[in-house]
């Protein structure tokens, strides 16, 4: 072809010259657009993160090596405990299920309580570097914004709005249960962000972006992970998973009902393979039952009024209602809808309650009573409530509207719901014990550490592996202690659980000396003497009381490092 032969715009030579031109310049378009989700979703974690901190957890960050969630109560420092335990534990070659460093001389089985370890283990070089106390107020930090994306990611895809998804994730992140037990320091109650981040697995599968091998995979591990954060979610998470791929197979179209059998499939092998995985701290679980766990009714269910009172709680009870009402022809709004209300009837647990009134017996209450149930507490089920309450919102909020009237109830009904979960967050903080605004020096002090642990006194005092009673008004202060020293000395008593362990954390004839006859005091005496207790601990900032008391006693104590201690002849 000559100069004078170039190809006219229509031609196919030119359409042949310009085709690799378009597909590139579509390559860039693509390469150019491909962030915006991607930045969407870092958008999304950097907003809960912010709002977090700033409405909930600022001193958290500021002191975020420094004992200060729930000090008052016993779980916190049991998950610092647990955060130092499994490592020293794995790396000293020790069984991780029984301790013999708390619960002195006889020791402590650990296969009944929530250790944690995937959570202990995943912050072991954290632990290793900052200490224990730093891994737990990450943990806490980071907890509830995480948790907030995940959901975000599941309703991103499942609607495709941004805006729908953001409230979605501040719904589950931000979810009374979330916060509650944030702010009291339970770790395994916290860490709620696979949940979701198994719910997203699914809709990857759906849309054909993970194959079948993938797919079944990455849901074996994170359900494998989940047991080991904590079991009991394991085993709801198992029956309302099945549940909901009754109810999502039962409201299926008839073409559509292969695909949900073949999810059940693959759900049900990598549910085998977690199990698998999980069999080692199965098979000794159950060699080891613990005789504390008879109750036959548990103790914590969901109160009918709580599922109202808080603010958070009508907003989204309307949306619900709304959904149902406008769009119950929809498959999805009757698989969530139908979903809600079975994990709310479970909830209730044996009894139905009202307030301070108990209405009687539920029909389904023989199955709280069976022998792995027993110790779990129905509320807890509340945390799939949530998650499904944050899809419904971002389902209805992401629906077609008619009118800009329609659009603008919506967003009202939505907007109230996330504003009233938001505004609960520094109430659930008062009320739980996450730290939030100022404190002054004086109290920080009382907080820290004394010098005597810090500071490593204790080895001048204390013989490696001596047994010690540690009395504080800090709650579990034993454990913490123990877990900051790296275990140099072994503690008489300790909780570990509610069922096994006094709250006081306390040997049960230490902890009535709080109260002291003379025959208390002869029982305390005996004690020490048969559980060979080297010394007694008493933390001055927290424990003034117990001072005077073995003073009265006629017990001599040294002051060192923040710390009384009493040597036991």
């Amino acid at each position: 072809m000559t100069a004078s032969e170039e190809p006219g715009p229509g031609s196919v030579a030119s359409r042949t010259a310009t085709a690799p031109r378009i597909a590139g310049a579509r390559q860039l378009a693509v390469r150019v657009r491909a962030p915006r989700p991607a930045l969407q979703g870092l958008l999304a974690l950097a907003a809960y993160l912010a709002v977090f901190i700033i409405a909930y957890a600022f001193r958290l960050v500021r002191d975020i090596g420094l004992p200060q969630v729930g000090q008052t109560q016993v779980d916190p420092n049991f998950y610092v405990w647990s955060l130092r335990w499994w490592p020293y534990a794995l790396t000293h070659g020790l069984n991780p299920l029984y301790s013999q460093q708390i619960g002195a001389p006889a020791g402590s089985n650990l296969a009944w309580t929530t250790t944690a370890p995937a959570l202990a283990v995943l912050m072991s070089p954290v632990t290793a570097a900052f200490g224990p106390v730093t891994s737990l107020n990450l943990i806490l930090l980071l907890s509830a914004p995480v948790s907030a994306w995940a959901a975000y990611l599941v309703a991103r895809r499942l609607t495709g709005r941004f805006w729908a998804a953001l409230a979605a994730g501040a719904v589950y992140g931000f979810s009374p249960y979330e916060v509650g037990h944030t702010g009291v320091g339970q770790a395994n109650l916290a860490v709620i962000m696979l949940l979701p981040l198994m719910v997203y697995l699914v809709l990857l599968w759906r849309d054909g972006k993970l194959g079948r091998v993938a797919f079944t995979s990455l849901l074996a591990v994170a359900m494998t992970v989940e047991f080991y954060i904590f079991n009991e979610a394991f085993a709801e998470m198992t029956v309302l998973g099945a549940a909901g791929l009754l109810i999502g197979f039962a409201v299926a179209r008839p073409a559509d009902r292969p695909a949900v059998a073949r999810l059940a499939w693959l759900a049900g092998a990598a549910w085998l393979v977690a199990v698998v995985l999980a069999s080692p701290y199965l098979v000794y679980a159950l060699r080891h039952y613990s005789a504390g766990f008879t109750k036959a009714i548990p103790a914590n269910s969901l109160n009918l009024r709580a599922l109202i009172i808080p603010e958070s709680g009508i907003p989204l009870l309307l949306t619900v209602l709304a959904l149902a009402v406008l769009t119950w022809s929809s498959r999805l709004t009757r698989l969530l809808v139908i979903g809600f209300a079975l994990i709310v009837v479970l909830a209730f647990g044996p009894r139905l309650t009202i307030g301070r009134k108990q209405l009687g017996a539920l029909p389904w209450a023989h199955l709280w009573s069976l022998p792995l149930a027993r110790s779990a507490e129905p509320a807890r089920l509340m945390l799939f409530g949530y998650l499904v309450l944050a899809i419904i919102l971002a389902v209805w909020l992401a629906r077609p509207a008619a009118s800009r009237l329609l659009l603008a109830s919506q967003w009202a009904l939505g907007l109230a719901a996330i504003a009233a979960t938001v505004a609960y967050i520094p109430a659930a903080a008062g009320a739980s014990g996450l730290p939030g605004g100022t404190r002054p020096a004086a109290a920080r002090a009382a907080y820290s550490l004394p010098t005597f642990i810090s500071g490593g006194l204790y080895r001048d005092y204390l013989y490696p592996g001596e047994i010690v009673v540690v009395v504080s008004d800090r709650g579990n202060a034993g454990m913490l202690f123990q877990a900051d020293a790296d275990f140099y000395f072994r503690i008489a008593g300790g909780f570990i659980n509610a069922a096994l362990s006094d709250t006081t954390a306390l040997p049960p004839p230490v902890a009535r000396l709080s109260d002291p006859t003379p025959i208390r005091e002869r029982q305390f005496r005996a004690y020490v003497r048969q559980a060979g207790v080297g010394a007694i601990l008493v933390e001055r900032a927290w424990s003034a009381p117990w001072m005077d008391i073995f003073s009265r006693m006629g017990l001599h104590g040294m002051r060192v490092g923040g710390m009384m201690v009493y040597r036991i002849a």
